[in-house]
Order: C-alpha cells, then sequence, then structure tokens
C-alpha cells in the first residue's frame, strides 16, 4: 500500500533496526521482534511527519492519506511544513499582485481588510474556510465593524478567493450576504451652486485662478472628479479639439477618460496657459507659489478643491453640503428634471450593465450635448436638499 510507518528508534535489547508490520500495529525489531515505543514517522509520497510517541496518530494519519489518494482528493501542498495553502501565505501573494494593479489608495484599503482576516484565520488551509467561517468572521463586530466596511471587507474577500480559484484550482467559497445601504449626500440647485462657484472665484482668482477653474469643470462636466482634475498634465489638454484626455482616471485604471469642452471653457485654458506656462509634464492643476506652505509646481492636494469649497460655502452661510453634492450631485439632479435621467446617466458616465458598457465603447456626443444644457439652465431658486446618494 502507498505510504508506510517508520521509527528511528533501534531494539533496546539487541540494537537492531524496527520496521513497520501493520498486521501487528506497530514497528518491530527485526531479530526479536521487540515493539517499538517512540521516535514514529510516517513517509507518503514527498511527505515525511514525526508523531513522537503515538502510533495510533501516525497510523490514523496515513489511512487518512491512503483514504484522499484513493478518492483523488489529495494535495501534497496541504502536508508542507512551509504551508503553500496558508491563508496569511496566500494572502501575502496576492497583495503582492495588487499592488501593481490598482491604485494606491485603493491598495492601502485593501491591505486593511485582508489584514484583519489575517489576524483571526493567520496561516489557516484556504481550503478550510468556507462560509461558515466567512460569516462568523464578517458578522463580529470586533473585527469588521460597520456595515459599510463589512460589505467593504465581504468584497474584498471574494476577490481574493476567485484569485485563488484562478490560481489553485480551489472552489470559491459561497459568501454570506452583506446589505449596506449607502447614505445620502446633499445636493442644491443650480442658482445656489453658480453663487458658491463665483464666491470661490472672489476669494481666489487673484492667488491662483486655476482653484476657481478646476471647480468650474467640476460643476459642468459630471463625468470628472475631483481626484481626475489632479491627474491632468499640461499635455492632455488638447485645445485645438477642445478635450482633456484623463489616462488612469478614477475608478477607471489603465483606461483614458476623455471630456469634450465647452468654447468658452477652451477659451479659459488658453488664457490660463499664456499666463502660466509649464512643461508638458507639469499637473495642470497646480500651485503656482507664493502661498504659505504650497510649493510652486506642485499638484493640488487631494482635498484641496474640497477645502476652497467649504470655505465659499461658510462664507455664504451654507452649511451640509460638501464639494462632491455641490458640484456632481447637483448638476446630475438638476439636469435629470430638464433632459431626462437617460441623458443624465450619459453625461456623468455611468455604466449600468455589460451590454450598456459594450456600447459606450464608441464615443456618444450626449455627454457635450448635456453640457451646454447645464450651462444654459443655472438660474433657479436657491434651496439644498437632501436627497442623493453618496457614491
Amino acid at each position: 500500500m502507498k505510504g508506510d510507518i517508520y521509527t528511528n528508534q533501534k531494539c533496546p535489547a539487541c540494537g537492531s533496526k524496527m520496521t513497520h508490520n501493520e498486521k501487528r500495529n506497530n514497528c518491530f525489531c527485526v531479530k526479536c521482534s521487540m515493539p517499538a515505543s517512540k521516535g514514529y514517522f510516517i513517509r507518503f509520497e514527498n511527505i515525511c511527519k514525526r508523531f513522537s510517541s503515538s502510533y495510533p496518530a501516525a497510523a490514523q494519519f496515513l489511512n487518512g492519506l491512503r483514504f484522499k489518494s484513493t478518492e483523488g482528493t489529495y494535495d501534497r501542498r496541504d502536508y508542507q511544513k512551509e504551508q503553500p495553502l496558508g491563508f496569511e501565505n496566500q494572502a501575502e501573494a496576492w497583495l503582492a499582485v495588487k499592488k501593481t494593479r490598482i491604485k494606491k489608495e485603493s491598495f492601502k484599503n485593501l491591505r486593511n481588510y485582508i489584514n484583519k482576516a489575517v489576524a483571526v484565520w493567520g496561516n489557516r488551509n484556504i481550503k478550510t474556510i468556507g462560509f461558515a467561517a466567512i460569516e462568523d468572521f464578517l458578522f463580529n463586530p470586533n473585527t469588521t465593524g460597520n456595515d459599510k466596511t463589512r460589505s467593504n471587507i465581504k468584497s474584498c474577500l471574494h476577490d481574493f478567493f476567485k484569485w485563488i480559484s484562478n490560481r489553485e484550482g480551489i472552489p470559491v467559497p459561497d459568501m454570506p450576504q452583506c446589505s449596506f445601504e449607502l447614505g445620502w449626500r446633499n445636493y442644491t440647485d443650480w442658482e445656489t451652486q453658480t453663487k458658491i462657484i463665483d464666491k470661490i472665484k472672489e476669494q481666489t482668482f487673484d492667488s491662483n485662478p486655476k482653484i476657481w477653474f478646476g471647480v468650474e469643470l467640476l460643476a459642468g462636466y459630471a463625468e470628472l472628479r475631483p481626484d481626475d482634475l489632479r491627474r491632468i498634465t499640461e499635455a492632455d489638454f488638447d485645445a485645438e479639439a477642445g478635450l482633456i484626455i484623463i489616462r488612469n482616471p478614477t475608478k477607471k485604471k489603465n483606461k483614458l477618460k476623455i471630456i469634450k469642452l465647452l468654447p468658452e471653457h477652451v477659451e479659459i485654458y488658453k488664457e490660463l496657459t499664456e499666463k502660466y506656462p509649464g512643461l508638458p509634464n507639469l499637473p495642470f492643476f497646480r500651485h503656482i507659489g507664493g502661498i504659505s506652505g504650497t510649493a510652486s509646481n506642485q499638484s493640488f492636494g487631494q482635498k484641496y478643491f474640497y477645502k476652497k469649497w467649504v470655505d465659499a460655502c461658510k462664507s455664504l452661510g451654507i452649511t451640509g453640503l460638501d464639494l462632491y453634492g455641490g458640484t456632481r450631485h447637483t448638476t446630475t439632479t438638476e439636469l435629470a428634471k430638464v433632459a431626462g435621467r437617460d441623458n443624465a446617466k450619459k453625461f456623468t458616465g455611468h455604466d449600468t450593465n455589460r451590454a450598456f458598457e459594450r456600447y459606450c465603447q464608441a464615443q456618444d456626443s450626449t455627454a457635450f450635448q448635456m453640457a451646454k444644457v447645464v450651462a444654459d439652465k443655472k438660474r433657479k431658486p436657491a434651496e439644498v436638499i437632501e436627497l442623493t446618494k453618496k457614491s
């Protein structure tokens, strides 16, 4: 039969070698038949495992290996000392791959989520982590926190196990349901939005007009996100075609996002470029210098536009309205009222299913047409409305 039990014990009577006799359930001296009492280990293919003084445990382990070999489920990696299928080992390998493929902030979140699971499961064999183990982990408030974090961790684990399945041929375990309802984000109307943008222009134009121009673009082109602006270089503006080309845009890594600008915004760009020329590789939305705490030609910080928006709102006595709600969400909601939800959806660049994504590979002029509507409709009674979901 496959595999066997051995002992490194010599016969205490004659010093001879002791060999396994499976029918007699022990290892015996080849000369005087004295039984062994310690030093047991098994060999099975490339597996070697010691059991010290417990023959029954060694026999049970060997029979288990033989059974798995017969039914075709034997995997030597399950028994290797290095634990190649250990959760922590595989998590480290997965993170190494992710680090080269996703943005820095996204990677930090994934690393935090997967490390929460490592703290609970350690190097446990990934084959033994099923629905029950995942459910117990996800719904332990001491390890996962609130509903949003739990949902994010579940998505992280699902992505990890899909990678394991493709890499090692191990089935993806069933995942428990994690319900999560997005919170609500305040939005306003076009008149209030315009007042805030005008206030930003008033407060920042003399020191750096690109601050106002950036917020103006966020309000006029809902497909743009604040972090997209920080990625734009001088070379990414095509004034002749009236385009902004965003490489590796937010949430669409390794792709391009192309925004067609209205003529008035092209003219503003030309004026700013003439006043503040820069090399092609410089970020367009950058500090000019002379402002405390900033370095000339350095890209705006991640929350720079947001802070300027908050400052303007404070000056106008407006509370509870953040940059995202006051620009993207306000513009989209107001646009839907006059142009319809389908056109507003195209304006934001949202994809609802694979078919829609496929049909949208060709450039659609709808977003540009909707930008014209936005430019014409920014005069309504002022109010802040709490309706739109965060994203």
